[in-house]
């Protein structure tokens, strides 16, 4: 790959989600510089800021996040989450997605990961919708907001909605 490419992949993204998160900010602070430039200048600031301060944790995750994924065994994931695994891995795979926590940043190189290793396409959306939809991870903070009733409902539903997603995955999703 040339090094005006890499440089181009760094600054816009190497994905097309990537770049229309990036085009979009550029879009909106343009937007914003001839609106209202004191705003602009202050917002850009404070996201500056922001990445100052969170750089060495997103760093951190994403060594730690690839270091945990390279570390499963092939050979287990492959029985428990694969195609073999049927309905079964799939579900198992929507409950052990709401157990992990961090951001996207530390998850979805874990979750690429375990595709990676052998897990099935269904498994994998199916870790994705647990670690949304169910996300343990926000449970302290959301006790700490709504409380237990509220907290306990929405890992109630979570769980279930988990559950349901799966059984409809590995039903309509053949792998």
């Amino acid at each position: 790959m040339s090094r005006w490419r890499q440089v181009g992949r760094l600054l816009v993204g190497a994905s097309w989600g990537q770049r229309v998160v990036v085009i979009g900010a550029v879009v909106v602070y343009a937007t914003l510089a001839v609106v209202d430039p004191a705003t602009a200048r202050s917002s850009a600031a404070g996201g500056i800021a922001l990445f100052g301060r969170m750089a060495s944790l997103v760093v951190a995750s994403l060594l730690l996040a690839n270091a945990l994924g390279h570390a499963l065994p092939e050979d287990r994931v492959a029985a428990t989450l694969g195609a073999a695994a049927g309905t079964r891995g799939v579900v198992l795979a929507g409950l052990l997605g709401g157990l992990l926590p961090g951001g996207p940043y530390a998850v979805y190189p874990i979750v690429e990961r375990v595709g990676d290793r052998g897990a099935s396409a269904p498994a994998v959306v199916a870790l994705l919708v647990g670690y949304s939809a169910i996300g343990v991870g926000r449970v302290p903070f959301g006790l700490g907001v709504f409380g237990p009733r509220i907290v306990l409902a929405r890992l109630a539903i979570g769980v279930v909605g988990t559950v349901g997603v799966a059984v409809v995955l590995a039903a309509v999703w053949p792998d």
